[in-house]
């Protein structure tokens, strides 16, 4: 079988800066193994190509506003697009949907409308704070953090350098933040090694290295990176991904802003206490900043990113809804489904019933806080069932899954398993129970394959359970 396309779209420069790049290239590293990725940008530089060389290929667009009709010739309408950068408008948005492809935006200004699927923000975003259609999906915050590899599963740094600290203020620096900082570093006797890493267009290389106890290192590989935080004490940065990739890495975290789009990233780290805040960094005094740095701040926990975000990706054409929120079509196609011969057999209640009793069952679910519903379409088939019931807050649930014939072994079990997961955590549950009757070996199966384990059995189940 072949892997669904997705189109990678993002650019880089002076003025751009390569954060939308990197952290938009770091989810096609994610998705590579899935789907068939390709990636646009603009004139891209060396480091671009280097970049992308293990990640997917690299398509170079003009640098001038021809690139968006250009970009929009090579979609044909089967992909999944993925932008990235501000100056995509709502209506550059339906362009693309007309062609009638999936469209997901990274995001951090929520400042139009986005007419897309999936909109990504892994900073401190909320779902009202968009303007956004009804079919939208959010992954926000740090549990979806985009980051590379390196950085999503850390080499463990046996020791850290003592009074090593690493300067970063992203691949241009227009404001020059990384020679101000530089200079109020070096006049620390506390502070042993410097590593100022600064893009190919940073214009004042030469500058640091007039300071003393500086090394200067550019276009980095994700792994030498990481390499470098890893044996830091602490990092000095801007709020953006370099915050995560510090933070992952185990470092201390000296942070402020000065554009505004990264305010709303910078008050979400300060508001879970993952870094030493510094304010706009516009206005900040390096040499007075330093003396306090916060120590035993909360760790950021992202070793389920990159499973979050391949399932988003991979369910990006499926939709969930509530029982109680079907149509009476949506309704009428799972009481057919859920009567078929072959999912009754599974059933602890096998026998058929009149359509006229599962509306009765919708409607006593609305007033019911311990059972929660939901049916799955791809677009406008049903792909199954999902159901948790006996729901106690805060501790457990117990869940049931059936899926239409007609879909299966094609892998949707697992990626709605994993989706639900998100939905049942929102009432504080993190342990599952499953009855599995022993007659339905395949249901057997499938439970073991998603993490669940066997805790008892009797003559007619076996009972799973699985922590989330």
């Amino acid at each position: 079988m072949s892997k669904r396309k997705i189109f990678f779209r993002a650019d880089a420069g002076a003025t751009i800066g390569y954060g939308h790049f990197i952290r938009t290239l770091a989810l096609a590293d994610i998705l590579k193994k899935d789907f068939d990725c390709t990636f646009f940008t603009q004139s891209p530089t060396s480091f671009q190509l280097k970049a992308a060389d293990n990640v997917c290929p690299i398509v170079s667009l003009p640098s001038d506003n021809r690139k968006f009709d250009k970009f929009l010739d090579y979609v044909t309408g089967e992909e999944i697009v993925v932008l990235d950068n501000y100056f995509y408008t709502s209506e550059y948005h339906k362009r693309i949907k007309a062609k009638g492809c999936k469209l997901v935006h990274i995001d951090d200004v929520h400042d139009r409308h986005f007419h897309v699927d999936m909109i990504i923000n892994h900073g401190n975003a909320t779902p009202d704070m968009y303007d956004v259609e009804p079919f939208t999906k959010f992954c926000l915050g740090p549990s979806y953090a985009l980051l590379r590899g390196p950085f999503l599963s850390p080499a463990p740094c046996l020791s850290k350098s003592d009074g090593k600290w690493v300067v970063c203020f992203g691949g241009s620096d227009p404001q020059n933040l990384t020679e101000k900082a530089v200079i109020a570093l070096s006049l620390r006797d506390d502070v042993n090694q410097i590593t100022a890493i600064v893009g190919d267009l940073y214009a004042s290389k030469e500058a640091l290295l007039d300071c003393g106890k500086v090394t200067v290192l550019s276009s980095l590989t994700a792994d030498e990176m990481a390499a470098q935080y890893s044996s830091a004490e602490y990092v000095l940065c801007s709020a953006s991904s370099v915050c995560y990739e510090a933070l992952a890495c185990g470092c201390e975290v000296l942070a402020g802003f000065y554009i505004d789009n990264q305010f709303d990233f910078y008050d979400g780290l300060c508001k879970n206490n993952l870094i030493t805040p510094l304010g706009d960094l516009r206005e900040t005094d390096f040499r007075e900043c330093f003396a306090k740095p916060k120590s035993s701040m909360n760790k950021i926990d992202i070793h389920n990113a990159r499973l979050n975000l391949l399932y988003a990706f991979k369910s990006i054409d499926l939709r969930i809804v509530n029982y109680t929120d079907m149509s009476l079509e949506e309704s009428r196609k799972v009481w057919e489904v859920r009567n078929l011969p072959e999912i009754r057999k599974c059933m602890t209640q096998p026998d058929p019933f009149p359509f006229e009793s599962h509306l009765k069952f919708v409607e006593s679910l609305k007033n019911n806080k311990t059972k929660l519903y939901y049916s799955i379409f791809k677009e406008d088939e049903l792909v199954g069932s999902y159901d948790f019931v006996d729901i106690k807050d805060g501790d457990s649930a117990e869940h049931g899954l059936y899926i239409n014939p007609i879909f299966h072994n094609k892998g949707y079990g697992k990626t709605i398993e994993y989706l639900m997961d998100s939905y049942i955590r929102k009432r504080g549950v993190h342990r599952l129970f499953a009855e599995v009757l022993k007659s339905n070996p395949s249901s057997y199966q499938y439970h073991l394959k998603v993490g669940y384990k066997v805790y008892q059995e009797d003559e007619k189940y076996y009972y799973f359970e699985r922590y989330i």
